[in-house]
């Protein structure tokens, strides 16, 4: 009878034992790395979960550049104490000190406007809070407005606002004839904010950030304003009050000059309570405001309305409310601007309709308007009234025109917030020869 053997022990390779070993540890080794992962995950889900709705918080950003406008070159006739100011601005874009998020999935540009003593009296805050475009709830805002004007008693303190986040889509509003020193926000304190101003000046103006806006009118002659430009009584008028110094009269004599008595009328008054104090230490100022005087009070403003042209001088700062009644009365605007950034310029194509000058040229004015054609005449009063009745002829269009041009600031990086701009009339085309160097 025979008997079984165990069959031996297969004998292992020192070799095949060490990569046996290193195999079942690389396996463990990514059993604890998915563990890890996993929980990991789901960790963050949680956070994310949480702060779906909360407003992205940013690390406090470093120094930033500055950029100084030179206004001591300016004429002192057009720059003013007001102006001078606001020399510095931080060298932001739309790229740098934007924060797109908060404007995802939005189906209209919604605008939140702190309630601060100003904002009170902001003269289209009514027209803004009846738009599509207000909201009252911060968390759904992608812009947020902080008015800024010399009425104000007291000027918010801007880093203590709720929402400030360093500035980001805030735009700081200041729609005044000029930015007092004793009470204009500081500019250094703005941050990433933009501005949205009446006297933005080219060499502080930050394209495709910053927006330039127009002073309201006091007055509107729209009874004139279906005249055609040759059915007018004037060529070039000219009515405003001129403000004194202590280095003497504003009013260049220049403009004095051009006045004729026939058809280019300039009627200067300087009948005003600020002038009283300069009146009194100055008899020569006395003489010049007699001789005024008494042109100014042969004429009314709606009879010198009814001009082909009419003259558009800066006021107490570098703008003026008179841009805004020349074009409701049908007449061309006649800029007289150093430096100056014109109201919406980056929507409007103002060069169609209005003529521009530097301070140190007022002497070829009336030449260079006699010069023109009739037929280029006519084409730019038709356009200053396309522009006028499409985008500034009342509150609730300026503030269309407003959020166009915001909005325009996006260039189409928010597709359903793509501005909605009007299309210019057919007939407005370039029919004139003179149109294709506009």
């Amino acid at each position: 009878m025979s008997t079984l053997k165990e069959a031996p022990t297969p004998k292992i390779s020192p070799y095949l034992q060490f990569l046996y070993g290193l195999f079942n540890f690389i396996i463990l080794g990514l059993m604890i790395v998915s563990f890890v992962s996993v929980g990991n995950y789901a960790k963050s889900s949680e956070v994310q979960a949480t702060n779906a709705t909360k407003s992205p918080v940013f690390l406090h950003p470093k120094p930033l550049k500055t950029i100084t406008r030179d206004v001591d070159s300016l004429d002192p006739v057009y720059s003013s104490v007001g102006d001078r100011i606001s020399n510095k601005f931080s060298s932001c874009s739309m790229d740098s000190c934007f924060d797109y998020s908060r404007c995802d999935n939005a189906e209209e540009l919604l605008i939140y406007l702190y309630d601060t003593l100003d904002s009170q009296t902001w003269y289209f805050k009514d027209a803004l809070e009846r738009s599509p475009y207000y909201t009252a709830d911060p968390e759904k805002a992608c812009l947020y407005f902080v008015t800024v004007d010399r009425r104000a008693e007291k000027i918010p303190s801007l880093p203590t606002l709720p929402y400030w986040n360093h500035g980001l889509n805030h735009v700081i509003v200041s729609i005044s004839d000029f930015w007092v020193q004793r009470k204009a926000t500081p500019v250094e304190t703005i941050e990433m904010a933009s501005t949205m101003t009446s006297i933005a000046h080219h060499a502080s103006y930050r394209a495709g950030f910053d927006i330039s806006v127009a002073l309201p009118q006091k007055r509107s002659y729209s009874d004139v304003q279906g005249l055609k430009a040759f059915e007018r009584k004037y060529f070039l008028t000219f009515t405003g009050m001129q403000f004194l110094g202590s280095s003497g009269s504003r009013i260049n004599p220049v403009l004095r000059s051009m006045h004729n008595g026939e058809d280019v009328i300039i009627a200067i008054t300087c009948k005003q309570d600020p002038n009283s104090e300069a009146l009194l230490s100055r008899p020569e100022l006395r003489a010049e405001c007699v001789q005024d005087q008494s042109v100014y009070e042969q004429y009314t403003t709606r009879e010198l309305m009814d001009s082909t042209f009419g003259l558009v001088q800066a006021g107490r700062g570098s703008s003026s409310s008179r841009l805004l009644e020349v074009l409701s009365a049908g007449s061309i605007p006649v800029v007289i601007s150093d430096n100056f950034v014109l109201p919406f310029e980056s929507l409007l194509d103002w060069r169609r309709c209005l003529l521009v000058f530097p301070s140190s040229q007022m002497q070829r004015i009336v030449r260079t308007l006699r010069s023109l054609s009739k037929g280029e005449i006519e084409f730019r009063r038709e356009h200053c009234l396309y522009i006028y009745r499409d985008f500034l002829a009342d509150d609730a269009k300026i503030v269309d025109t407003t959020v166009m041009a915001l909005k325009a600031r996006f260039f189409g990086v928010l597709p359903k917030l793509n501005p909605k701009v009007p299309l210019r009339p057919r007939h407005m085309t370039t029919e004139h020869d003179f149109v294709d160097s506009l």
